[in-house]
């Protein structure tokens, strides 16, 4: 009796729900830290096949400033062959914090630029990485992505970290230079962002009074260490171009080789000119960006009632700075 009394109890019952499907495993640290490095690597070739189905809708990434997913895949998709990339990466430090629905990995990276061969090899960075993961179903997307450089995260000091490891730029004196001044009368020169000197030297060793600005103090801690080797005078200012004072009929040469953002200065450059002094810029010709250097023939327009233009090209060469082959501008300009 007692068993049909519980068969109808039962027959009375609705079934149980069916239990929710039981999430897949959480990743190991292990697992945590490959995927980290293999997302970076994609980055590194700009495969935006492999990264796009890797990011989560949620994505950011944090480098100075903040870029959505939207905004990181279209930059991806703009990107030359021929900008720089990662060429090789060494990892210290790492660690991976894994949770049920969420990881974190963090490492330290000492990281090299590609295409720079010519120049003994690409600029070499050190900084931190920090990558957020989260679970998304089965799977694991990638939802923060940030680097910080070891050095606080000021111009000056990327600039100091790429001349502390002298590697990735010319040393000897930019030919266009060389081959301008040529059997010029030497008078006062300005060498802006003049970095660890090769230019300001060799003109101060010319017989040039030689001025260099730039913001880098490790680049001028070696251009006074080689003066003093050659037993020469140079003075240099260590400020910003962007606020200093270039004066007026006060050069008789001013060098803007690899100057950036030396368009906006252009006004007060000319002003400082003296009559038959010279203005020499070599530059990578611009590429589409929002702080882009003078288009070909807009120095030539710039430079125009009381100047005389000496040389106006747009050429395919060796850089001196980043690259092992790129396109740029060679201009000159003489104050009539």
């Amino acid at each position: 009796m007692r068993t049909l009394a519980v068969l109808a109890v039962l027959a009375g019952c609705k079934p149980a729900p069916p239990l929710p499907p039981r999430a897949a495993p959480a990743p190991t640290s292990a697992e945590i830290v490959a995927r980290s490095h293999a997302i970076l690597e994609a980055f590194d070739r700009g495969d935006v096949a492999a990264i796009q189905p890797a990011l989560a809708a949620s994505y950011v990434h944090f480098e100075g400033r903040v870029v959505d997913r939207k905004g990181e895949l279209e930059k991806l998709a703009k990107r030359s062959p021929t900008d720089l990339k990662i060429e090789s990466r060494a990892w210290s430090h790492e660690q991976a914090f894994v949770g049920e629905s969420s990881a974190m990995f963090i490492g330290d990276a000492r990281e090299q630029n590609g295409g720079n061969q010519v120049h003994g090899g690409g600029y070499i960075y050190e900084g931190w990485y920090t990558l957020g993961w989260a679970r998304d179903g089965d799977d694991w997307k990638l939802v923060y992505l940030g680097w910080k450089p070891a050095a606080a995260q000021t111009e000056s000091s990327q600039w100091n970290q790429i001349f502390h490891n002298g590697i990735g730029f010319e040393h000897a004196p930019n030919k266009l230079l060389v081959t301008t001044t040529a059997g010029v009368t030497p008078g006062e020169a300005l060498d802006v962002a003049m970095g660890q000197g090769r230019n300001a030297l060799y003109l101060a060793a010319h017989g040039w009074k030689v001025t260099g600005v730039d913001i880098a103090d490790e680049g001028m801690r070696q251009a006074r260490q080689a003066a003093e080797q050659a037993k020469v005078k140079l003075d240099m200012i260590n400020t910003d171009v962007g606020t200093f004072d270039f004066g007026r009929d006060r050069w008789d040469l001013v060098t803007l080789i690899y100057a950036p953002s030396a368009k906006k200065r252009i006004p007060d450059i000319q002003r400082s000119v003296r009559r038959g002094g010279l203005v020499v810029y070599e530059y990578f010709a611009p590429v589409g960006g929002d702080d882009d250097p003078p288009k070909p023939g807009e120095l030539a327009k710039l430079f125009g009632d009381g100047w005389e233009i000496l040389r106006d090209d747009v050429v395919d060469d060796v850089p001196d700075w980043a690259e092992d082959h790129a396109k740029l501008e060679r201009f000159v300009a003489r104050k009539k």
